[in-house]
């Protein structure tokens, strides 16, 4: 699965001379957090709901809303956006995204191509392309098992699973401490309601399961 999967395309934007009060209601109509600020279709900075709300005097601190909308009216977007923006391409793996954004602890990632924007992916579209592809939506059930680390140990648990349950909603790897080790694990979903024969086949393999669940 790659951005462009996800990615929400021609997304809201704002130019740098636009108001704050601009992009504050930019934001609150469509219920949006980050606003890309674009000169024609090239990207040039970011505003968040947070770098809005920071700039911004509460409305509560003034005298009427007329001298917060005055306020509001005279700061424009490029005097509080961030320039140095991070972005992302179409083509980039999901995960990808997703870890680059932990690591930048950035809450969306505008889409670039040959310098255009051409989308934005927030953290909501990434975990909602996880939760799918880890087949968490579907009624599966949830096994974790110690294994080697190697391929071999995949192979050997995928043979059990699609003899004794069928398929395989999902399957990922961890690490987790297991007999004061740390170890690989894999986290198995799989599409039944009752895991016990599977389980039983598992371990009668040599294999350690940590848990299961429905």
């Amino acid at each position: 699965m790659r951005v462009m999967d996800r990615m929400r395309r021609s997304p809201v934007s704002v130019n740098r001379s636009d108001t704050l009060h601009h992009a504050l209601r930019t934001l609150e109509t469509w219920k949006i957090r980050h606003l890309p600020v674009v000169e024609g279709d090239r990207l040039v900075g970011i505003v968040s709901d947070r770098d809005l709300k920071k700039a911004a005097p509460s409305p509560f601190d003034r005298d009427t809303a007329e001298e917060f909308v005055r306020f509001t009216s005279a700061v424009t977007v490029k005097e509080v956006m961030s320039k140095e923006v991070v972005t992302t391409s179409p083509h980039c793996p999901i995960e990808e995204a997703a870890a680059l954004m932990f690591e930048k602890r950035i809450g969306a990632l505008p889409v670039v191509q040959e310098g255009r924007l051409v989308g934005i992916i927030t953290e909501t579209d990434v975990l909602e392309a996880l939760v799918e592809a880890m087949g968490i939506r579907g009624s599966c059930s949830r096994v974790e098992i110690v294994v080697e680390d190697t391929p071999a140990a995949l192979y050997a648990i995928g043979d059990i699973v699609r003899e004794r349950a069928g398929d395989i909603a999902s399957i990922m790897t961890a690490r987790a401490t297991y007999r004061g080790e740390e170890r690989k694990v894999l986290i198995v979903r799989i599409e039944t309601d009752d895991p016990e024969e599977t389980v039983k086949a598992i371990e009668k393999a040599g294999y350690a399961v940590l848990s299961a669940a429905v």
